[in-house]
Order: C-alpha cells, then structure tokens, then sequence
C-alpha cells in the first residue's frame, strides 16, 4: 500500500493519554481528526478527557475556535484494549507514552508485530534514539520522530526527527500532516537531544547550579529571564511545567549519550524528586502553583520539603 497524502488521513491512533497524550489529542480534533485512543490507567484516561473538553471550552470563549465542542468530543474514541489499535482503521500510530527506552522498545517491538504492514509509526521522544525504535518496530522506513512541545494543542513548535533509513514520503506525509494540525515543523538528525534538548537541558541545569549556589532567587531569575531575553516565561517555571521528572529522565539520558558534563544533573533536582515535587502536575516545583493563576517562588530551603 502507497503512503498517503495528509490530506487523505482522516484518524491517528494514539497509545498514551497522559500528560502530553492528552495535549497531543487535543490539537490532533483541532486538526479535524478522528483519534483512536489506547490508555490503561482509566481513572488519568477520564479525568483527561474532561480536560480536552476544558480546552476547548476555554479556547472557544477566547474566539480560538469557532466549531461545536460536542461534535468535536465525539471524534475522540477511547478504545477497550491495546489490540484495537490494530483495527480502529488509522494509517498513523503515534506513541506518547513515559521517556524511558526499555519501556518503549518493549512496545514498538509488539505493535510492530500487531500494526498492519502499512502503519506508520510516530514517537513523541524528546530524547531518545529514533533509529533504535525504528529498529524494535521492525518497519524503520516507516517510523519518524514527532516530538511536540508542551502543551502540544497551543504549542506551535514540532520536532521531527528523521533518520537514514527513512522513507521520503513518510517524511513528506508528516511534514505534511503538520501543517493541517497548524504546527511549525523543523526538521532535525537523530542526534542526543535532537536541537531543543540539546540545548535547552544545559541552559535548565545550569540556572539550577546558580539557584544551588545561592547566587539569586527562583524569582530573580526568572524575572531576568522573562523581562530581559524575551523568553514567555521564567527558567524554573519552564522546568516546572516540562516536570522536575522528565527533566532529570532527559538529562541522564543525554549524559549516558554524551559523557558531556554540561549534563549532570544537579542534587537539587533528585532532592526535589525524592521528596515528591514534580513541578506543575504535583502543585509544587520551583514554584508553588496551589493556585494556577497567581504561583508562588518557593524559597530555596523550602524546595526539597517532604509533603505533609
């Protein structure tokens, strides 16, 4: 079977419906697609599906989109099992689950299995090896990396991250199935961290050293940040909204790849993690966001805190 035309798409298959799934889900029904959706843990695949229905009503009253929020809910489609990605009828499988390689290699090389022969693969890694994955799913011309950012569904950045031994119209089709989700798509090697991470982890972890070092505030600095480099928002904001989690799992990572000492990660961030503040998701990071809309710094003795 010949790859598609984007314009002929008209369904993706999703395996993840968590904290980027969900976001990814969103922008995908924005895009006019059906998706087909594969969570385990009902209880996050409930409580997120009212968030997507959240959004919508939120960008609806803000005049960012003008269609039926009813209608729009219907085309997304929660899936009784993990098998039923194989005969919901979508030509794209895009994996969003947790960055952690076993994990995914595991998965690829079972769906690879599963997935009709002309299924294409997309991976949300923000990190990861593209052309191991490709490998495990046993279709490598056909897998591409997506890596969306942050909330995916107002994020317009999109990673896509090819690699040797992939199919030209599947790059063409991606690219292509970009623009109709109205994502700015840059193209990018497989290399450790692709180009965001690669730099943005350095940058993170070195704002931290100097949080660490006492040298400014949380606040300070991304005051500076924002009022001073034009960034939206503040460093250890960003790293509460990317999680201290996924940040860590990133950095080791990229480290293991590159023996660069730029990404050690910090003791404050694994001190953060084990007294269980992950940023924005748990309402504690650098930040104290027990209420969204006015966050608090947290002071640095204050940061690695256990939960009462």
């Amino acid at each position: 079977m010949s790859i598609p035309k984007a314009s002929d798409v008209k369904s993706i298959a999703l395996l993840g419906f968590g904290t980027m799934g969900h976001t990814w889900a969103t922008a995908l029904l924005l895009g006019d697609l059906d998706v087909h959706v594969w969570e385990a843990d009902r209880k996050m695949a409930d409580t997120n599906t009212g968030r997507v229905r959240g959004y919508l009503d939120s960008m609806q009253k803000k005049g960012k989109f003008s269609g039926d929020i009813d209608k729009t809910m219907a085309r997304l489609h929660h899936l009784k099992s993990e098998a039923e990605l194989s005969t919901c009828g979508a030509p794209i499988l895009l994996e969003v689950i947790f960055e952690d390689m076993k994990l995914k290699l595991d998965v690829f090389t079972r769906l690879g299995k599963a997935m009709p022969k002309e299924t294409i693969f997309w991976t949300n890694t923000s990190c990861l090896d593209i052309e191991k994955m490709a490998v495990a799913s046993g279709r490598p011309d056909k897998f591409i990396g997506t890596h969306g950012m942050n909330p995916v569904h107002l994020m317009r950045g999109m990673e896509v991250v090819r690699h040797p031994a992939l199919d030209s119209a599947v790059l063409e089709l991606t690219l292509g199935m970009m623009k109709r989700i109205d994502k700015d798509a840059f193209l990018t090697d497989n290399v450790p961290g692709f180009i965001v991470n690669n730099g943005l982890i350095p940058w993170l972890i070195h704002f931290v050293n100097m949080l660490q070092r006492r040298q400014a505030t949380v606040e300070d600095i991304d005051i500076a940040i924002s009022s001073c480099l034009g960034h939206p928002q503040g460093v250890f904001k960003l790293t509460d909204f990317i999680g201290i989690n996924t940040t860590i799992l990133v950095a080791e990572e990229l480290h293991k790849a590159t023996l660069d000492p730029r990404y050690i990660v910090p003791p404050l961030l694994y001190d953060m993690r084990k007294a269980g503040w992950d940023g924005f998701k748990t309402g504690r990071g650098f930040w104290d966001w027990s209420d969204k809309k006015n966050p608090k710094p947290v002071a640095y003795d204050k940061l690695c805190e256990r939960k009462a």
